[in-house]
């Protein structure tokens, strides 16, 4: 963190903007926590630049700069922003896009990466200069796409990130920067009306207010009714039974939402799953609710983006996309079992030697739990339909998929549930079935007996 510099900012004079800034620098989160400023180069980053190292240089971590890569302008920006915190004795970092975005989603996810990462690096909170009218603009854009009272609290929503400009209008950061002499640069894709937002700015919301006067005004308050609503259901939220089981699996416990409303509901599942970066459309959420309240104890639902909840006994187990995927890669590892067994390893499983029989440790009919003749070459893999295991129910054979739902494992487990093969037969699927080639006697000598262990992580 910075300690004060002189610098041109700290001297300059009295303006009737003035107020409105350092107010809401004096309102920054009281937590201590250092800021990264991100400074795009426009006049409202530059505003926030000034403000801070004019009244708050303590809490300045460094300021962050993103070049897109999309042209001149997006250089000179970045350039501008570099001087003009060196100038004025604040560290700045700069990065340019290796492989520029396309489309505002993609500038958008660029930026954001970055900063992220210059946050991490400094152990500080990203501080933006998103104004009042980008709050009314995001809040109708929400009202656009029929979002409910969670989504029109729109950048006001709690969260992580420090917006001191919210009440600011954008009109009175730039004549704070007039009054200043602050440089700027002004962004030409501001004026380009191929993006919903500069149609808002420049169409939409002129004309609404032409219509209704107030309207404004009107939005940014149930804009901030929607914030206040949502801080007290992240309340609720975590007053609720709702943890991370293992790494990227979340667990909520079914008796805990046992009578909820429908309208219940469609609120708590997205701020549920929304900081985990799982966003739910209306039909999503509709097909939540029903999930929700079935009766079965078993189930499954893909939800957008990737992510699965599944409804297993006495709770919802959340997956996540990243989860998922680890869940579909091909596995397989082999082994041959020589006179000292030891454990073997497969990914999310583990098979530990007994190193005695198992009416030592437990039933000997306990399908976690398996023998083989000492110097037996075994392979391990995940199930793959079609597979087949003889046992003493079914001497032809018989497929596995059918153990693998009597036994209530979720669909959603089965595509990685391992098998274990000897010769290129299935002998033994762990917690479910041993065939006839795994003995099930412990009398002779010559067994080599494993307990079949999940490992999470």
């Amino acid at each position: 963190m910075l300690s004060p510099a002189p610098s041109p900012p700290l001297n300059a004079p009295a303006h009737p903007a003035d107020h409105a800034l350092s107010a809401a620098i004096a309102s920054l989160p009281a937590d201590a926590s250092p800021l990264v400023l991100a400074v795009s180069g426009g006049a409202d980053s530059m505003a926030l630049l000034h403000a801070m190292v004019r009244w708050a240089p303590a809490r300045i971590a460094t300021v962050a700069t993103f070049d897109h890569g999309t042209g001149e302008y997006a250089r000179e920006a970045a350039s501008l922003v570099v001087a003009t915190a060196r100038r004025w004795g604040v560290p700045v970092v700069r990065q340019r896009a290796v492989k520029p975005a396309t489309t505002e989603a993609g500038w958008r996810e660029a930026r954001w990466g970055f900063l992220h990462r210059v946050a991490t690096a400094h152990r500080a909170r990203v501080a933006t200069a998103h104004s009042a009218d980008d709050q009314l603009e995001t809040i109708v854009q929400r009202l656009l796409r029929g979002a409910g009272a969670r989504g029109l609290a729109a950048l006001a929503a709690p969260g992580p990130i420090v917006r001191p400009w919210l009440d600011v209008s954008r009109a009175a950061l730039r004549a704070y920067t007039t009054a200043h002499d602050v440089p700027s640069l002004e962004d030409p894709a501001n004026q380009d009306r191929r993006h919903q937002r500069v149609r808002l700015r420049l169409d939409l919301l002129p004309a609404l207010e032409a219509a209704s006067p107030g309207v404004g005004a009107d939005l940014l308050r149930i804009g901030r009714t929607a914030a206040s609503w949502r801080a007290d259901l992240e309340t609720l939220v975590q007053q609720l039974p709702w943890r991370e089981a293992q790494p990227r699996v979340w667990h909520l416990d079914r008796e805990s939402v046992a009578g909820y409303s429908d309208e219940m509901l469609a609120v708590l599942w997205p701020a549920l799953l929304g900081p985990l970066g799982i966003m739910l459309t209306a039909d999503g959420t509709r097909r939540l609710i029903r999930f929700t309240i079935g009766s079965a104890r078993a189930g499954e639902l893909q939800l957008p983006g990737g992510a699965v909840v599944v409804r297993s006994g006495a709770v919802f187990e959340v997956r996540t996309p990243v989860q998922v995927a680890r869940r579909d890669a091909a596995m397989r590892a082999s082994a041959r079992q020589g006179a000292a067994p030891s454990v073997l390893s497969w990914p999310g499983w583990r098979f530990v030697p007994l190193g005695a029989p198992p009416v030592a440790h437990g039933d000997a009919r306990d399908p976690w739990v398996a023998a083989f003749p000492a110097g037996t070459s075994l392979e391990i893999r995940r199930w793959e339909p079609g597979d087949r295991i003889v046992t003493a129910r079914a001497g032809a054979g018989r497929r596995i998929a059918r153990y693998l739902s009597e036994a209530g494992i979720p669909r959603l487990d089965r595509g990685s549930w391992p098998v274990v093969l000897e010769d290129g037969a299935v002998v033994w699927v762990p917690g479910v079935c041993r065939g006839l080639a795994a003995p099930h006697r412990s009398g002779r000598s010559d067994l080599i007996w494993y307990r079949s262990e999940r490992e999470f992580g």
